[in-house]
């Protein structure tokens, strides 16, 4: 079995080793096992090394052999928004029509992936916890890797708790005695036990400007600031027992914006090219390489490109299409945000020119009039499911809108406009994304006129308009679903864009194929929500039912 027993397995591996001595009444002599593994320093980074692992792993065989599938973050946080399609052809990947229409059962695998990466990236945190404390090695080093396994402890029950709410918790690696006596924690106090790692996180971590070059990617005290402000943001819309505050995120984000250990990249467009990962805006992404294979555990490279690239020209799959209602957002003939450049492309933007060259579209093969131009590669990698791209988790835009959005809610309006403007700033000054111009692979094409001039608005505008700016500079980051659920306004605007804008005859986005309707999405989804502060319904989904049966635990609501 799969699932949350990898954690039993690897503790019933390390069993396995210590109790040779019972046995034998001797310590094998030049071995490692579980007694002795963390007495070398190098060991220690290993286990470490072993959790950022995880966070590459996008499908592949568990330590049981048996298969984990594919568990992108846009299954979840874009496609289940109003920013995204699920793309591809009408039968492709199926499962992803039930997970958006909130029809699937606990019993389809599509559940249980998320499960799986998550609890194993917990498992693997544990050991390193269970094991650093006691090295007696350097306690700089040893202090630094306690720092990054509680990151990953606390991103991995971020995980976790975003898609099915309380879990059970472990803060050890499991014993076998454990196995179905854990019960599911509150939603609260998964959240404290992230805030604490988090904290711990914050207290260990060097900042970003210490840390050698030949260790970049690693995570820093900024990465765990801004963490956390999300996760707050994140807990105050959806965690009815709640006592977070907007000051405690305010206070994060102002830490990671007076660490001045960040910047805006001044061209919004160059965000987006292999050439420019780990750049000066870059607060937290996930590192990958080139390797010689595709599939785990050898890979090195990650298929979340591959999945999305355009199925006609052979570059991918053709997953997570921008919907007409982003595109629309940007309102281009009034404000020719060149930001739009870099979310879509296709044969109805910019003459299908992908990266200096006119490319072939198959309307069949896409669920809009266009694919991810933020996902997007000038060439297709030799291994084509293993792209060397890193995957942006937070930036320095985001910190700041954050920031913005803390900042009205604690009334400093003059700052919130202050932080909200420098995204603004950068937007019109960009140019437009590499290779617009046919027969150039440059980044000389810009437009003639930009019209978004700063944000002067005031009282609830000014929380609508920072709201806005976070979709327009976010899109297809994987952040719009949760911003919608904690904000409130998820079912209305679900609701808005994949039904009522879409029945007969309101000509929805006017391309060559009618988009899919979904008339039962708000009561589905409403059915399987649990309750949040102020009226908020959280969508939630439905545990692994061999998890809910072998653990003994209750399923979430409408499964």
């Amino acid at each position: 079995m799969k699932k949350a027993k990898y954690i039993i397995l690897l503790a019933v591996l390390i069993l396995g080793f210590s109790s040779c001595s019972d046995f034998l009444d001797l310590e094998p002599q030049g071995s490692e096992n579980s007694a002795n593994f963390f007495d070398t320093q190098e060991n220690g980074v290993r286990s470490i090394i072993g959790i950022y692992d995880m966070l590459q792993l996008d499908e592949g065989a568990g330590p049981d052999g048996q298969w984990m599938g594919h568990h992108h973050d846009f299954f979840l946080s874009d496609i289940r928004s109003d920013d995204s399609e699920k793309g591809s052809n009408d039968g492709d990947y199926a499962a992803m029509w039930e997970m958006l229409d909130f029809t699937m059962t606990p019993q389809i695998g599509f559940a249980s992936d998320f499960w799986i990466h998550g609890f194993w990236g917990v498992s693997r945190t544990n050991y390193a916890l269970d094991n650093l404390p006691n090295v007696t090695w350097s306690p700089a080093v040893r202090d630094r890797l306690i720092g990054e396994a509680s990151f990953m402890r606390a991103y991995f029950y971020w995980y976790l708790v975003r898609a099915y709410g309380g879990v059970p918790l472990f803060t050890s690696s499991v014993k076998p005695s454990d196995f179905g006596k854990v019960k599911r924690a509150s939603l609260n106090e998964c959240y404290k036990l992230i805030a604490s790692d988090l904290t711990k996180a914050i207290d260990l971590l060097p900042e970003r400007g210490t840390i050698p070059v030949a260790e970049t990617g690693r995570v820093s005290k900024g990465a765990a600031r801004a963490l956390l402000a999300r996760i707050y943001m994140y807990q105050i819309g959806t965690d009815k027992e709640s006592k977070i505050t907007w000051q405690q995120v305010y206070d994060q984000t102002s830490a990671v914006i007076n660490s001045s250990e960040y910047a805006l990249l001044p061209n919004y467009a160059k965000l987006w090219e292999t050439e420019n990962k780990n750049n000066s805006e870059s607060v937290f992404e996930i590192q990958f390489g080139v390797g010689t294979s595709d599939l785990a555990p050898a890979s090195i490279g990650t298929n979340f490109y591959n999945f999305q690239g355009n199925r006609k020209d052979d570059s991918g799959w053709g997953f997570n299409n921008p919907t007409p209602d982003l595109v629309e957002a940007y309102n281009v003939t009034v404000t020719n945000d060149p930001r739009l450049s870099c979310v879509v492309y296709g044969e109805s933007f910019n003459n299908g020119i992908l990266y200096g060259a006119k490319k072939k579209f198959d309307r069949n093969e896409q669920g809009s009039d266009w694919l991810n131009r933020k996902a997007a590669l000038p060439v297709k990698p030799t291994q084509a499911k293993a792209s060397d791209r890193n995957i942006k988790i937070i930036r320095y835009a985001d910190v700041l809108l954050m920031h913005a959005e803390a900042c009205w809610y604690l009334s400093k309006f003059d700052e919130a406009k202050s932080k909200l403007n420098m995204v603004r700033n950068r937007a019109r000054n960009s140019t437009y994304c590499m290779g617009y111009a046919e027969g150039k692979m440059d980044y000389s094409a810009a437009p003639t006129f930009v019209n978004l001039p700063d944000i002067t608005s005031v009282g609830n505008q000014l929380l609508q308009d920072i709201w806005k700016e976070r979709r327009l500079e976010l899109a297809m980051e994987q952040i719009r679903f949760y911003d919608l659920v904690r904000t409130g306004r998820y079912f209305a605007v679900i609701d808005n864009e994949k039904n009522i804008r879409r029945a007969p005859g309101q000509n929805y986005g006017l391309g060559v194929k009618a988009y899919k309707q979904f008339p039962s999405i708000k009561a589905n989804g409403l059915a399987k929500s649990i309750d949040g502060p102020n009226g908020n319904k959280v969508p939630l989904m439905p545990i692994p039912q061999t998890e809910a049966e072998a653990w003994g635990l209750e399923q979430n609501p409408g499964y």
